[in-house]
């Protein structure tokens, strides 16, 4: 009789789905724990899995939530469905910190690579081809697109070295105008840079060559080497690969910030070249050093650009010419389509040799 006692008091461990009082009970199957109100009474009956968990088909186990990215959830834990999405934000999965959801919101991305966060272009350094930050996004750059699952830059199509059925399909790169075996080539007196983005003339800076007699086609780059013409010492290639530029002027190479005397306003020495000076900026050819509030200077609003007569509009963060006008040469003033047009037709009578005007 006291054996009967003692084994009634010992209460089995309850399955999954098997009657319960209290949570204690529910104890016969992994993470169903929780003893549950089935029925509306208020009194607990049932045990079911706890949070995060899913009962399987036959009720025999409980199943971790895989709570992807943008769906619902009540903890963290369940944030499996999806790599880096493990924050219950909102009652909903997100991204962890350094990462930005993709367009379609199925995958995070890291910050710096492809369709991932940036807040300027020298962030955008995790894919390669997609250095440009747009809206807050790294972006492929000009010449590449996105592949489909956008984790790649690829070349866009009409660019050198993108799909081509004819020759009028390569219109996207300058003189890159051939379409050969289904792809976009120079024309004959053009190669390709080393990164084909580009088709430079032979003889050029960075067009091929066999001998230094070969380069003729750039100031101050007639040296041969590689196959390769290339600047001569103590000068160095601009940005764009279209000029030599003598070593202390902008952009050109330097030691210290004493170096930098060949442009004026460029007299900083910053990853050993010369830059401009604080509140000034390169032009466009980066031949000069732009104040800021003047044409192409730098800007955060229209007022800011009071400098050159009618440029008084921001763009980009840079001061353009108002609507109606049009930057000179030099990038130095701005002048009205009526001024241009005089301009161009005074100076087209004086090369006829006529010297009278309506």
């Amino acid at each position: 009789m006291v054996l009967g006692l003692v084994g009634s008091a010992c209460s089995a461990a309850v399955d999954l789905e098997g009657s319960c009082t209290a949570d204690a009970d529910c104890t016969g199957t992994p993470n169903a724990e929780t003893c549950t109100d089935t029925n509306g009474d208020t009194i607990l009956d049932t045990c079911k899995c706890k949070t995060g968990y899913s009962a399987n088909t036959g009720n025999t186990a409980c199943i971790a939530n895989v709570v992807a990215l943008g769906e619902a959830c009540s903890l963290a834990s369940e944030c499996t469905g999806t790599t880096n999405a493990d924050l219950c934000t909102a009652s909903k999965c997100a991204c962890k910190t350094g990462y930005t959801a993709n367009t379609a919101g199925t995958a995070c991305i890291a910050d710096g690579f492809l369709k991932g966060a940036c807040t300027s272009n020298t962030g955008c350094t995790g894919t390669t081809n997609a250095g440009t930050c747009t809206s807050g996004k790294c972006e492929c750059k000009t010449g590449y697109k996105a592949n489909t699952g956008e984790t790649a830059c690829e070349i866009a199509n009409g660019y050198l070295e993108g799909t081509c059925a004819a020759n009028t399909d390569c219109t996207m790169t300058t003189n890159a105008g051939t379409c050969t075996s289904t792809k976009c080539k120079c024309n004959t007196g053009y190669s390709a840079n080393t990164d084909n983005t580009a088709c430079k003339a032979n003889g050029a800076l960075g067009g091929k060559c066999a001998a230094n007699a070969d380069c003729t086609g750039t100031t101050n780059a007639d040296v041969c080497t590689a196959t390769r013409c290339v600047c001569k010492s103590t000068y160095t290639a601009n940005t764009a690969g279209t000029a030599c530029i003598a070593a202390g002027a902008l952009k050109g190479t330097c030691s210290v910030a004493g170096d930098c005397t060949g442009t004026t306003n460029a007299n900083l020495c910053t990853a050993s070249k010369c830059e401009c000076k604080s509140t000034y900026t390169a032009n466009t050819a980066e031949t000069a050093c732009i104040a800021t509030g003047a044409l192409k200077g730098l800007c955060s609003a229209n007022t800011d650009c009071i400098v050159t007569a009618n440029a008084g509009t921001c763009t980009s963060l840079k001061c353009e010419c108002d609507s109606g006008y049009t930057a000179n040469a030099d990038e130095t003033a701005c002048s009205s389509g009526n001024i241009i047009f005089l301009f161009s037709m005074i100076t087209k009578r004086i090369a006829d040799g006529r010297t009278k005007f309506p």
